[in-house]
């Protein structure tokens, strides 16, 4: 059995329409906060503190910033951890995507991908860091939320 890859969608032009455009996703099954998992933390990972709750809570809410930028309504979202050298750099570093869709299995809607395309999906949104900084600036934009400041360097 060989699979053909479809080929990927047309690449439209991207321009974020600022802060003033924030609408909070709708609710999906009732819930619009990120839920703990109802396990411990795995072996060498902690659970977030109360501010990187709050950062979670709030990109989950946001919905797909992807969906946001192609201009469509945000689907259910997950918390994408962005990597350096292959490891987590923390809960602060963390971008929401739609799952599936933007965050992984996004063929089967015409999406692009960050697993396993993730230079596509760069090409089309931006890097991951780009992604964290326009959340960040939603996130200060709205309510007086502050967030401890990151380092988005190398």
């Amino acid at each position: 059995m060989t699979f053909r890859r479809q080929p990927l969608p047309e690449r439209k032009p991207i321009a974020w329409p600022g802060p003033q455009s924030f609408a909070p996703a709708p609710r999906c099954d009732g819930a619009g906060l990120a839920q703990p998992k109802g396990e411990a933390a795995k072996p060498g990972k902690r659970a977030p503190t109360a501010a990187e709750r709050a950062w979670m809570d709030f990109i989950v809410t946001y919905g797909c910033i992807a969906c946001r930028l192609d201009g469509m309504t945000p689907r259910p979202t997950a918390v994408h951890h962005i990597l350096r050298g292959g490891v987590r750099m923390g809960h602060l570093h963390t971008i929401g995507l739609c799952d599936p869709g933007h965050h992984q299995n996004g063929l089967q809607f015409g999406m692009v991908s960050r697993h396993p395309w993730k230079q596509q999906f760069e090409q089309r949104y931006g890097t991951e860091r780009d992604l964290l900084e326009i959340l960040r600036k939603e996130y200060a934009a709205h309510a007086g939320w502050d967030l401890p400041a990151i380092k988005l360097g190398a």
